[in-house]
């Protein structure tokens, strides 16, 4: 019987009773076996009513000992998180003023199709309702945009009072910390 990595526990533990978790791993590799194409369904089939009937390491490795060994899952690439400088062209930061007013400037002009095919819609069907619904829309568009330069607006206002990243000035109306010098007033 030859033995691959999976199956260190059954070289010198055969005899040893097995668990869930290993007859579930066995079924695992038999499946990625079966999606190789190493094994037929019928075999996949056999095997796995085996796996579920095997008590021992020993009885556990016989299933696997004719498929050569390889990783379940490849070990995924480790890669350092990206991070996108704050001024990068034709993209706008999540969470900036302008990033806010584009969306809702957005779901507005999405509102405003809506409510022009519904009037539209209301005129070729005579439907009384698909102009109330029309209506809807359009206060709905109203909404959004209005939304979309309050939001804008007051995100604008907090980041002005926040220090730049790195910078050891305080913003408006906050204290210096130690070590650190008070605002010079501005001269004209």
């Amino acid at each position: 019987m030859t033995t691959g990595p999976d199956d260190r526990p059954a070289a010198g533990h055969g005899h040893l009773r097995a668990a869930h978790a290993d007859r579930e791993r066995v079924i695992a590799v038999l499946k990625a076996a079966f999606v190789q194409g190493r094994l037929t369904k019928d075999e996949l089939e056999a095997r796995v009513t085996q796996t579920f009937a095997a008590k021992t390491y020993a009885e556990l490795s016989e299933l696997t000992a004719d498929i050569p060994p390889f990783p379940l899952v490849p070990p995924a690439p480790v890669r350092p998180a990206a991070r996108r400088p704050p001024s990068t062209p034709g993209r706008t930061p999540a969470g900036t003023p302008g990033r806010t007013l584009r969306r809702g400037a957005h779901r507005s002009v999405i509102c405003l199709i809506t409510g022009i095919a519904l009037t539209e819609g209301a005129f070729l069907a005579n439907n009384g309702f698909f102009l109330v619904l029309a209506f809807l829309a359009f206060i709905a568009a109203s909404g959004f945009i209005g939304y979309g330069i309050i939001d804008a607006r007051q995100e604008s206002r907090s980041r002005a009072q926040l220090p730049a990243p790195g910078s050891s000035r305080p913003g408006p109306g906050q204290r210096p910390g130690p070590g650190q010098q008070p605002p010079q007033p501005r001269r004209p």
